[in-house]
C-alpha cells in the first residue's frame, strides 16, 4: 500500500469513528458491548469485500477476502460454508455472538424457573450459580448490574426478579428505531454513492451549516426549518402518491424513493 493510500485510509478510518460515537452511544444504550458488535460486523465486512473484488474482476480467494476485511481465514472459511450450504451468513459458527447478560436470561427462561431467585444460595438454585453456567470469566453482580440497567431484572431483598414485561416489544419505540436506521441508511447510502461514484449522477445530499449563533436564532431557524418541511414535503407526497398510482402493475416497478430533511445545533465552545 503506497503512502497516499495509507493516509487516505487513515483519514476514511477518523472520519467514520466521527459517526461511531453516536452508533456506539445507541448500542451501549440497548445492550450491546463491544465483543458482540465486532462478531456482527464480521460478516458484513466479509460480504463487502466480495463485493469489492468483484468490483474490480479480482477472484475472490480466501486470501484475498481475509486481505481485503481484514478477517482471519478462519472465519472466511466458515462464512464461505455457509454461504455454499445457503445459510444466512450470521450463522457461520465463528464467535458467539449472544452477550453474557442475554445468554443468563435465555437460560433462566429455558429452565423454567421462578420469577424471583435468590442473588445467592447454597442449597438452591440462585442468580449467582446460574451466571456461572453460563460464564466464569464474568462476577454474577456485574451481570446484574448491566441487567438492571437495561430493566429486564431488579434486585429487591436479596431476590433477583425477572420483569417480564421487558421481553415485550415496545411497538412505537421499535418503529421509531426502525424509521431512523432507514433514514440513515439512506443518507448513508447517497453520499457514499456520491462519494465513490462520481461519474454517476449524484443523489441530493447537502445541508445548511452557521455557527456563531444565539438561542433566540437557533429558535428562529428551527421553527422555518420545521414550516418548509412542512410544506416541502406536502408537495413531494402528492407527486409520489401520484406516481404510485400511475406505475402500479407497471413492469420495472420496482424502485423505492426516500427524501428526508434534518436539523441539529450544539455549542461549538
Amino acid at each position: 500500500m503506497t503512502t497516499l493510500q495509507t493516509n487516505n485510509a487513515e483519514l476514511n478510518q477518523k472520519q467514520v469513528l466521527m459517526l461511531m460515537e453516536y452508533l456506539t452511544q445507541w448500542l451501549i444504550r440497548s445492550g450491546v458491548g463491544y465483543n458482540d458488535f465486532v462478531t456482527a460486523l464480521k460478516p458484513v465486512f466479509y460480504q463487502q469485500a466480495l463485493t469489492e473484488l468483484e468490483r474490480i474482476e479480482q477472484k475472490p480467494t480466501d486470501s484475498a477476502v481475509s486481505l481485503l476485511s481484514g478477517l482471519h481465514r478462519k472465519d472466511v472459511n466458515a462464512f464461505k460454508k455457509a454461504m455454499q450450504a445457503g445459510q444466512p451468513l450470521t450463522e457461520a459458527k465463528v464467535a458467539e455472538p449472544v452477550s453474557v447478560p442475554a445468554r443468563v436470561i435465555g437460560l433462566w427462561l429455558a429452565e423454567g424457573l421462578a420469577e424471583k431467585i435468590p442473588f445467592i444460595s447454597e442449597d438452591q438454585i440462585s442468580f449467582e450459580s446460574l451466571v456461572k453456567k453460563v460464564s466464569t470469566e464474568k462476577h454474577p453482580r456485574s451481570i446484574l448490574n448491566e441487567l438492571e440497567r437495561l430493566n429486564i431484572v431488579k434486585e429487591q431483598d436479596g431476590l433477583v426478579v425477572l420483569q417480564q414485561r421487558s421481553f415485550m416489544p415496545d411497538v412505537e419505540q421499535f418503529e421509531v428505531r426502525k424509521l431512523l436506521t432507514n433514514n440513515l441508511e439512506a443518507h448513508l447510502a447517497a453520499g457514499v454513492h456520491n462519494l465513490f461514484q462520481p461519474e454517476k449522477e449524484p443523489y441530493l445530499e447537502q445541508a445548511i451549516f452557521a455557527d456563531e449563533l444565539t438561542d433566540e436564532s437557533i429558535t428562529l431557524l428551527k421553527e422555518a426549518s420545521l414550516r418548509l418541511w412542512e410544506d416541502l414535503s406536502l408537495q413531494v407526497l402528492k407527486l409520489a402518491i401520484e406516481r404510485c398510482a400511475l406505475d402500479e402493475g407497471k413492469e420495472g416497478a420496482t424502485k423505492i424513493f426516500r427524501f428526508g430533511a434534518y436539523q441539529y445545533d450544539e455549542n461549538n465552545l
